[in-house]
């Protein structure tokens, strides 16, 4: 999620103001895989909290100016959402609560608000359902009622979890957390964990040059979220967790030689504590997304390094220009088989959407 000042307004006013233009020509079904959505209520928790207690969430305070949280009919209203879709030639959309979501509350108002997100994607769902793949909003700082709320919401047709990533500066490698990821490795169904703005402890660096947020204190953050699960043998416990990142994996496929690398120069060219090196970690457990980052070299090289069946497409609605992420993608080179895995097989596969 792309909240800056500058993001703001200008998505503001894109959408007053973007044309109807027509859908661009294609021959194979397109699912969008990192796609925010929000509620009223959250909302109005969010705003309330804000004006109580804003000094607690330095990062999301600067994040929308010391303002109330938008209320963009793109986040809020399916309608608009599908007259979007249909113009930029978007079938599907994996559609998850935007930061911070419901991260920032008390365990049990986190909990309450996540339950009624996620029976407002549910009913987004079953009323459209070629069209919405809801993942389920959860408290994590309420891990036990976290983990059920995924089990309920996956057997009610929900086809995973997102985190936000930190709460109040606490990371899922804590084991606090880990009753998420076994309630998420029993059900096979992914946690997709998106970004928020750096935790208030490293904020300050990235504020001092308007680095907290999308130019790069989101991938910073999450990558670091990423790999400290790695690290701390979450995957050795949890061997067939399913991971989605976005924006071509935060930067970390770029950077998997040398973190394998120095990792065994820190622990005397062996494994250490883990039973997979971080690299095959992230190969094995990891799938990514290009929300925001449809740019074709940066796309290509991911596949490239990871595999093709591992980079899934997405825009990051309503952060990005739907058509301008929808054209880049179309106009990236690759086979007709390699596409079809990028556009909508891998979704199909990794979120278990009907093909």
């Amino acid at each position: 999620m792309n909240l800056s000042r500058r993001t703001l307004i200008a998505a503001t006013a894109a959408t007053a103001t973007l044309p109807a233009t027509a859908a661009p020509r294609r021959s194979m079904r397109r699912i969008a895989t990192e796609e925010g959505f929000s509620t009223p209520e959250l909302i109005d928790a969010i705003d309330a909290y804000m004006a109580t207690r804003g000094d607690e969430e330095p990062g999301l305070k600067a994040m929308i100016g010391g303002g109330k949280y938008p209320r963009w009919p793109r986040l809020l209203d399916p309608e608009v959402r599908l007259k979007d879709m249909a113009r930029s030639g978007v079938d599907m959309q994996v559609i998850m609560v935007n930061s911070p979501g419901v991260q920032i509350f008390d365990p049990a108002q986190g909990t309450e608000l996540a339950r009624s997100i996620n029976d407002r994607a549910l009913s987004w769902m079953r009323r459209w359902p070629d069209k919405f793949a809801p993942l389920a909003a959860i408290a994590p700082q309420a891990p036990a009622r976290a983990a059920q709320e995924l089990e309920r919401t996956v057997r009610a047709g929900l086809k995973g979890a997102v985190v936000n990533s930190h709460t109040k500066g606490r990371y899922l490698d804590e084991r606090d957390y880990w009753p998420i990821f076994e309630a998420a490795q029993a059900l096979d169904v992914p946690i997709y964990i998106h970004p928020r703005d750096p935790a208030p402890p490293a904020l300050p660096a990235y504020a001092a040059r308007g680095l907290e947020g999308a130019v790069w204190g989101y991938a910073a953050e999450t990558s670091l979220h990423v790999l400290r699960l790695i690290m701390a043998g979450v995957f050795d416990a949890f061997p067939r967790l399913r991971i989605v990142i976005g924006h071509n994996g935060e930067a970390i496929p770029f950077y998997l030689d040398r973190i394998d690398n120095r990792y065994r120069v820190m622990h005397g060219g062996g494994l250490g504590p883990l039973k997979r090196s971080p690299a095959t970690v992230f190969r094995e457990n990891f799938w990514i997304t290009t929300s925001g980052t449809n740019w074709s070299p940066a796309v290509r090289s991911c596949q490239e390094i990871l595999g093709a069946d591992r980079v899934l497409f997405a825009v990051d609605y309503p952060f990005e220009d739907e058509d301008d992420a929808v054209a880049k993608a179309a106009a990236i080179p690759m086979s007709r088989a390699d596409a079809a895995l990028f556009f909508h097989r891998n979704a199909e596969r990794v979120f278990k959407l009907k093909p």
